[in-house]
């Protein structure tokens, strides 16, 4: 596999631990800084991977 895809794997592991620790914070409190900045995750990491994603596939089959 080329760096590019490796990158596209890495990118997506971390948004999902964003994701996954944005849902955890949530659960636990949601009043306060911590629940404000899980609440900007949430949307980000869903935007991040689909643009990601269409950057690896370009660079990948652009050549």
């Amino acid at each position: 596999m080329t760096s590019t895809l490796w990158i596209g794997l890495a990118g997506t592991v971390l948004g999902l631990a964003f994701l996954i620790n944005a849902y955890r914070t949530l659960r636990v409190s949601i009043h306060g800084h911590a629940a404000n900045a899980a609440r900007i995750h949430i949307p980000v990491v869903i935007m991040f991977l689909p643009v990601l994603w269409f950057i690896v596939a370009v660079k990948y089959f652009s050549g």
